[in-house]
């Protein structure tokens, strides 16, 4: 078992929230269950995953062969702000019992979602082990706010980049626990080669449509400001409409203010609109394959500025929902998208061209680091985090002990027939004495006084004396 202190396997339970956090966890979940002799998976599902509305995309873990160990209805609809801490009052409250019931060794959370500050505040407060995927990135709303919260909660790190690793070690992480693996998804994106993508392109946009002459768009609500990011989403469909394109529209995730752009889309007819095909899910698999091909992907998803980079598709990134994120050169911002003029100006720049493809956020190789990381975890050691705060002054707050103790001094007297010691304290006032016959060698006298020495500052702590420093005496020699 390499050297996590154990004779017996890591019982390791993923929880998974949404589509999106499943793209970044499916590698880990397969990583895992080809090594049984090293661990035990359990699957806990939550979320948008069980809301036909959002697609019941528990679906996909169950095509992808994994056991779901619990399923937990979490969502309280009406996707607004109340309703998103209301979601989280109801998956604390339903929490518990799974988490009880499973005993995970280790609970592995993703990102930034309202449902992960959840999973990880659940698991921190009955003292299971968390493992916190993709902390320290920047995004740009309240995301990076739960983000940082589950970062403070979580006991390990994997992030994706050289930044996001910085940050974490500037917000006091211990570094030895900090893994720099690259993103997870990022081990699919570079393996995946499909000769037979035009299906899939086919499949969902349509038999007309030709490679590289469409468009993916993905825009969710920005939960800090609502209004702005449904009037935003209001004009990027008016671009999209005018620029006379086949558009690929996925709807939005649950956030605050999704309702909202589900109503723009209807109001504007895309649903049966002949240039647009709006679906609540493609699976991950499909979805690779249809922006690698796409002639652009326009949005604020991070999937935009994160998995996409791997082909080298041109995105138009909208709003301020993203603008921490480290992005390639493929990516176009337009953070002040307040117009339809100015977004079909990017649509106009962007569409068809063809950039290097990104490594930024991975090298293909993230889960086999994450797995070794896995093993190397000591459940022996200390479960209370530790931060590594920098050096301040030092406390000067008040100890009982400190004040009871005595201060005090070790007098050494290197008299010419015995060597004395003794315990002085600031007062004056010997504590206590120690005499010695004075050898005749010289070895024999300094062996003796160390001794002596080491004797009372032993017996200095016994006697609560805080020894401050240590005088000489010497004989008077004549000359």
């Amino acid at each position: 078992m390499e050297k996590n202190g154990n004779n017996r396997k890591l019982r390791v339970c993923v929880a998974t929230c949404n589509r999106a956090d499943y793209s970044k966890l499916a590698p880990i979940m397969f990583g895992i269950k080809t090594e049984p002799a090293f661990f035990e998976l359990d699957v806990v599902v939550l979320g948008s995953h069980l809301i036909d509305d959002y697609g019941n995309t528990y679906r996909m873990i169950e095509q992808d062969d994994f056991d779901i160990n619990t399923r937990l209805h979490t969502i309280v609809r009406g996707e607004d702000e109340a309703a998103m801490v209301e979601s989280v009052g109801l998956a604390l409250v339903k929490l518990p019992d799974v988490l009880n019931r499973l005993k995970p060794d280790i609970m592995i959370v993703h990102g930034d979602r309202f449902d992960a500050l959840a999973l990880a505040t659940s698991a921190a407060l009955m003292n299971i082990r968390i493992l916190h995927i993709e902390g320290g990135e920047v995004s740009g709303t309240i995301d990076d706010s739960i983000r940082h919260a589950i970062t403070k909660l979580a006991h390990y790190h994997v992030c994706c980049t050289r930044s996001a690793e910085q940050h974490l070690i500037s917000m006091c992480e211990d570094h030895d626990r900090i893994l720099l693996a690259g993103c997870p998804s990022y081990d699919k994106l570079l393996s995946a080669k499909n000769k037979d993508y035009m299906s899939i392109i086919r499949m969902w946009l349509g038999d007309d449509v030709k490679c590289k002459d469409y468009i993916v768009a993905l825009q969710h609500p920005v939960t800090t400001d609502i209004k702005h990011s449904i009037k935003m989403f209001e004009l990027t469909l008016d671009a999209l409409i005018s620029f006379n394109k086949r558009t690929l529209v996925l709807f939005p995730n649950i956030d605050a203010g999704s309702k909202e752009m589900v109503r723009v889309m209807r109001k504007k007819g895309i649903e049966h609109h002949p240039n647009f095909r709006a679906v609540k899910h493609v699976p991950f698999d499909q979805f690779i394959q249809l922006v690698a091909h796409a002639g652009c992907m326009i949005g604020n998803s991070s999937c935009g500025v994160r998995e996409v980079g791997a082909f080298g598709t041109p995105v138009i990134n909208l709003g301020t929902r993203q603008i921490g994120r480290e992005t390639g050169e493929n990516v176009l911002h337009v953070r002040d998208a307040d117009t339809q003029d100015k977004i079909l100006q990017a649509l106009h720049l962007q569409f068809g061209k063809q950039y290097p493809c990104s490594k930024i956020y991975g090298d293909g190789n993230a889960v086999p680091r994450i797995l070794k990381f896995l093993k190397s975890i000591d459940l022996q050691e200390p479960l209370q985090k530790k931060f590594c705060f920098p050096p301040v002054k030092e406390n000067i707050s008040q100890d009982i002990d400190h004040i009871l103790e005595t201060l005090s001094a070790l007098a050494v007297d290197l008299g010419g027939t015995n060597l004395r010691v003794a315990i002085v304290s600031m007062k004056g006032e010997i504590v206590k004495k120690y005499t010695q016959f004075n050898p005749k060698t010289y070895e024999e006298r300094i062996s003796l006084i160390l001794q002596m020495c080491v004797e009372a500052a032993a017996e200095a702590v016994k006697l609560n004396c805080r020894i401050l420093g240590v005088a000489q005496a010497f004989p008077q020699v004549a000359v």
